[in-house]
């Protein structure tokens, strides 16, 4: 699947317009209580977007499980709880960063500390909500998850700059959870007919 030039250049342009309301809240990290969703990385979680979700009675156990992994995920990341920034720390972000601003500039466009940002916390939220709803990425959890993140809401000035967050959002899953990466780009194949 080939992600294409136009949606993602789109989004960084979109960026200068969006500013800091693009990264309020974007730090993706742990919070106190892990049974809350943390900022602007957790944007579907199950409790919230209904896809994938525990029964009523709920399974206790997996619920546990996968905060259990989702923080071990915040952690190994390395990005500092409450920062309005995020930099690469890891090699697969490194890479991440590496390639997306690699495209960018052969692009025409301007790289940037907030380019940065928002790709790193596009790919890290799309990992997380993997990871909260077991895994299993299938259309309905892509939809709910573009529709309710406040990332992807605060970057769509229009549907060019939203089609561009969603795709450098499924182009980062490749370095950051790469085992879920075919689904978020099968899920976002079938919802754009690309």
């Amino acid at each position: 699947m080939s992600i294409t030039a136009r949606p993602r250049t789109a989004t960084l342009a979109a960026l200068a317009v969006v500013g800091a309301l693009a990264l309020t809240g974007c730090t993706p990290a742990g919070d106190a209580n892990p049974s809350e969703a943390t900022p602007a990385a957790t944007t579907s979680a199950p409790e919230k977007s209904g896809a994938a979700s525990p029964d009523a009675g709920g399974d206790a156990a997996t619920t546990a499980d996968a905060l259990a992994e989702r923080d071990a995920f915040i952690a190994a990341q390395q990005q500092p709880v409450g920062q309005p920034t995020l930099t690469a720390k890891t090699p697969a972000q490194q890479e991440l960063v590496a390639q997306q601003r690699a495209h960018v500039e052969a692009n025409g466009g301007q790289w940037s500390e907030q380019a940065e940002t928002v790709t790193l916390a596009l790919a890290l939220d799309a990992c997380e909500t993997s990871i909260l709803n077991g895994h299993q990425v299938d259309q309905n959890v892509y939809q709910v998850h573009v529709a309710s993140s406040p990332l992807i809401q605060s970057l769509a000035i229009d549907d060019a700059s939203r089609e561009g967050a969603v795709s450098i959002m499924v182009f980062g899953t490749r370095f950051l959870c790469p085992d879920d990466a075919p689904q978020w780009e099968q899920a976002w194949t079938e919802s754009s007919g690309q």
